[in-house]
């Protein structure tokens, strides 16, 4: 039997002779990291064309604002809005199209905010400022001019009147009737509380076109804190036991 020992496996190679590759280390994958990968959210093509829509209905309402009903042009929209004339008539073919349904989007923003406001003033210590405030919100804005640029604009325009006459008179009904309610609920009868908002509202109206004319806001102020104390007194002595509001300093 030979005492020799079997010879151990060197390291060492002949030359020539294929060096199996040492273990690479495993690398951490990016999905194993705590951080995730943060990716901007792709829109779809439909949230792209309402951007887009919107975009354009925008830009109508402040070129109508600016230089009214006559001087509005498509061209110039499309370059407001920052898209392509191409991208305006596949939205809105004319500009009968495009004058509709600006006054059917100022029409649905205004009615939106103003019956939450109405909602939101039946727990507010004075219905009565919230009405003014909305009032003035919507007469001295942009909204209520570019219905008027409409409604006095001349007899080429008859089709656009009426078609879109029905749907603002019954946003500015439907707008009305939240605030009645509110003024209903803190205690006013329902005649007087009919009375008193459209006297206020007629007011803050008549003081919107007074603007054309004099530029003046303070004086609306100062006018506007004075009605709301004189309603304010009237409801006091119109309906026993309902506390007087404090005025307000204009």
């Amino acid at each position: 039997m030979s005492n020799s020992k079997e010879p151990k496996p060197t390291t060492r190679h002949s030359p020539g002779t294929l060096q199996a590759p040492a273990p690479r280390q495993k690398l951490r994958s990016r999905r194993d990291s705590s951080a995730e990968p943060k990716y901007a959210t792709r829109r779809t093509q439909a949230e792209r064309s309402e951007t887009t829509r919107k975009q354009l209905l925008e830009a109508a309402a402040k070129l109508i604002r600016q230089k009214g009903f006559g001087g509005l042009r498509t061209i110039e929209v499309a370059s407001v809005a920052g898209v392509s004339r191409g991208a305006l008539m596949h939205h809105f073919p004319s500009k009968h199209a495009l004058v509709v349904a600006v006054l059917t989007y100022v029409n649905e923003v205004t009615f939106t905010q103003s019956t939450r406001r109405a909602q939101l003033a039946r727990t507010s210590g004075d219905p009565i400022e919230e009405i003014i405030k909305d009032a003035q919100d919507f007469f001295l804005g942009d909204y209520f001019f570019i219905e008027l640029a409409i409604a006095m604009s001349d007899e080429s325009t008859r089709r656009l009147r009426h078609e879109t006459h029905q749907f603002t008179r019954q946003t500015r009904f439907s707008i009305e009737a939240a605030w009645l309610d509110t003024l209903i609920s803190s205690g006013i009868p329902k005649q007087l509380a009919s009375d008193v908002l459209a006297l206020t509202l007629s007011a803050v109206r008549g003081f919107s076109v007074r603007m054309l004319l004099e530029n003046d806001p303070e004086q609306f102020t100062r006018l506007m804190n004075v009605w709301r104390d004189i309603i304010h007194q009237h409801l006091a002595m119109a309906i026993p036991g309902k506390p007087r509001q404090r005025g307000r300093k204009s």
